[in-house]
């Protein structure tokens, strides 16, 4: 991956308020054409971005701009090319499902017989079987967030903004969720995903933005992000509680430990900064010490997250 190209959804030092408190801070982003997460902890901002990008709130200051709309344009124009999937419950409750897909595909424009298509097919996408026949207020938690998504592209939107996915989804209905965004991703569409869900967020995403107290904390793609270039290794040894004190001290001076975690007899370590691995052979024989192995470490985005957040 290289250097976004055009991205589909600019943020330039956008401030929002709500009376004193400050929900996004001098807020900056680019959001390219692919699948992007959103992350950051509860209170971040990251649903103030979303409800920013739909014209739900006026920045006091900055701008969000997207490619192809005209700053100054209709709300209505953004509003057609864009999807939104809100976290909170938001379906008619005594609508059956196929009426309240059918319902929103009328509202984009689609004529009655069009939109009754449209439904079906979409329903189907999602996995929404004989169910869509009955009302929604019937529905498991996981019925309803196939129902939003099929809602959210019924307009075939250019992008599409997916606010906590596959909230009360069980496991295997969370895999078919992340299944059906990485499909509609297939097709050029700039999918933006806010979860606090790490793995899930990793499993589908090509770039990512972190945020914290409406800040950005970090944006790029995900190969770089994960990159391993600064000597992090994991290794495990083995010995006596004295011998392993000794190593894991001269470790410490050559390099930087970042997690340690001892069962028993031996210790996991996960290291950063070191740059000559046979200076660790040449601990371990001197020391008295078993080891295990020793590799480089892949960066999760867990650890990248937990990293930047550590100490904050």
């Amino acid at each position: 991956m290289g250097e976004i190209n055009k991205p589909k959804i600019t943020a330039k030092g956008v401030l929002v308020k709500f009376g004193k408190t400050i929900a996004l801070d001098s807020f900056n982003a680019e959001i390219p054409v692919g699948i992007s997460g959103l992350l950051g902890p509860n209170g971040a901002g990251k649903s103030t971005f979303i409800k920013s990008i739909l014209g739900l709130i006026e920045p006091v200051r900055g701008k969000i701009k997207i490619q192809g709309v005209k700053e100054n344009s209709h709300l209505i124009e953004r509003r057609d090319i864009i999807g939104y999937m809100p976290e909170h419950q938001c379906l008619i409750e005594d609508m059956k499902g196929f009426e309240l897909v059918s319902y929103m595909s009328r509202l984009s424009g689609l004529p009655r017989d069009d939109a009754v298509e449209r439904a079906h097919a979409l329903l189907d996408f999602v996995g929404l079987g004989e169910e869509r026949y009955r009302e929604i207020s019937s529905y498991s938690t996981g019925m309803k967030q196939r129902v939003k998504l099929a809602q959210a592209i019924t307009h075939d939107p250019e992008i599409l903004l997916l606010d906590e996915p596959t909230t009360g989804m069980d496991p295997d209905g969370k895999e078919e969720m992340l299944d059906l965004i990485r499909k509609i991703g297939e097709f050029d569409k700039t999918i933006l995903i806010s979860s606090h869900i790490l793995h899930e967020v990793e499993q589908v995403s090509d770039y990512v933005v972190i945020i914290d107290q409406g800040k950005t904390i970090k944006c790029g793609f995900m190969d770089s992000i994960m990159s391993t270039d600064d000597g992090r290794y994991k290794l495990k040894i083995r010995g006596s509680e004295e011998n392993i004190h000794k190593f894991i001290n001269k470790l410490d001076s050559i390099s930087k430990i970042i997690q340690s975690m001892k069962e028993k007899n031996q210790v996991t370590l996960v290291v950063t900064g070191l740059n000559d691995t046979s200076k660790v052979f040449d601990f371990v024989e001197k020391g008295n010490i078993q080891l295990r192995y020793i590799r480089p470490d892949l960066l999760t985005l867990e650890d990248f997250f937990l990293e930047s957040f550590s100490g904050r």
